[in-house]
């Protein structure tokens, strides 16, 4: 129930949207498997509509969370986590002026990794996760491996016209830090920076739903 409620807050929040948000994931990869994340929501391009849109009940026939309640399911999502096998120093921003959010964490191991990225999931796809992991470390080879398993462009099938707006200008970006230099990305879109030890990718809601490209990677490091 309470994956479905923050689900759903999320999803009809960036429904209200017509503009532009772009979603943040940074991993800093430690040797051993552990390591911290942070996952970033920035609406702030859209912070005029928004704005605008708060003063209302409802849009859509969705109905506009208070700022009450966003901080309300926000704290929810923290409380999970903290309670999270292998997950510690959580932490997160609400920031209500420039509609930017964020949530830190460390963890133990990928696993945990994991189970955090779950956690703002539908349960369905929550088990999916769990089946099939969205990241993986071999510490053997050094591989560093980002998977995904959602089908985006069948979900958008299932929205109607005017909710399929808010993915028009919607992006992605990866930002992946390793204390060993990278030898091989296999996305070729993939950016790898001049020490060689962290690598970032911008990926739209447009090229995944029509398969131009994905946030799919391995990521080779020096053994």
């Amino acid at each position: 129930m309470f994956k479905k409620g923050i689900y759903t807050l999320l999803f009809g929040f960036l429904l209200l949207l017509t503009g532009c948000f772009e979603v943040i994931e940074e991993v800093t990869l430690n040797d051993d498997g552990s390591g911290d994340v942070t996952l970033t929501l920035n609406l702030s391009r859209s912070k005029t509509k928004i704005n605008s849109i708060m003063l209302l009940d409802s849009v859509n026939n969705y109905k506009v969370p208070s700022e009450a309640e966003v901080k309300k399911h926000f704290a929810e999502i923290v409380k999970t986590i903290e309670n999270t096998s292998g997950i510690s120093k959580v932490s997160n921003t609400i920031d209500m002026e420039e509609f930017i959010f964020t949530l830190s964490c460390s963890f133990d191991n990928i696993d945990a990794l994991n189970t955090v990225i779950s956690n703002f999931s539908s349960k369905k796809e929550a088990q999916r996760i769990k089946n099939h992991k969205h990241f993986a470390f071999d510490k053997a080879t050094q591989t560093f491996t980002r998977s995904y398993h959602y089908d985006v462009a069948k979900e958008i099938r299932n929205t109607n016209m005017k909710d399929r707006k808010i993915f028009e200008t919607a992006s992605i970006r990866s930002i992946y830090r390793f204390s060993k230099p990278i030898v091989s990305s296999e996305n070729k879109m993939a950016k790898i920076s001049g020490s060689k030890k962290a690598i970032m990718l911008k990926v739209t809601a447009q090229d995944i739903i029509k398969n131009r490209n994905s946030i799919k990677n391995k990521i080779k490091l020096q053994n």
